[in-house]
């Protein structure tokens, strides 16, 4: 199959971690939701060897240890950890910690044009061929004839 598609009920996740990479056939990303309750924590500390990881709070706060110090949490909060780091989340006392956590190897030779926004630029675009809620709009077409010279830019 293409694509996987799973539905996650986030206001009633197991507690601890839930695994995604089965639901979604996952080779190239790591991804899990962690469901901590109230003043529960991961009960060690760690880091990877290759591994970078972001953790996406979804709702509640915590604490974050990241190589003996401690940094607060909430709702909203994007954090991104290097490999090396040592880390562990605790949920806050009175309440719990929800989050997405993401984790993707470095891909050799990428970014290959380092002005680029996005890390992994290997995309494809296809300019002329527009998504159908926008087939015919001048406008968008305007807006990806700017992008396209954009990119075209970024790669000299």
């Amino acid at each position: 199959m293409k694509y996987h598609k799973k539905n996650y009920n986030l206001k009633d996740l197991p507690n601890w971690i839930t695994f995604i990479r089965d639901d979604l056939n996952l080779s190239g990303v790591g991804m899990s939701f962690a469901r901590l309750p109230n003043g529960k924590g991961y009960t060690f500390i760690h880091r990877h060897k290759y591994q970078e990881e972001i953790y996406i709070i979804l709702d509640g706060k915590g604490i974050i240890y990241l190589d003996g110090k401690l940094l607060k949490l909430k709702i909203g909060d994007i954090i991104r950890v290097s490999p090396s780091v040592y880390r562990a989340l605790k949920a806050d006392d009175n309440c719990e910690l929800v989050c997405l956590i993401v984790g993707g190897l470095t891909a050799k030779g990428y970014p290959k044009y380092p002005k680029n926004s996005s890390l992994i630029d290997d995309g494809i675009p296809d300019w002329d061929k527009l998504p159908p809620w926008y087939e015919g709009n001048k406008k968008v077409i305007e807006i990806n004839k700017k992008i396209r010279n954009q990119r075209e830019k970024n790669k000299q």
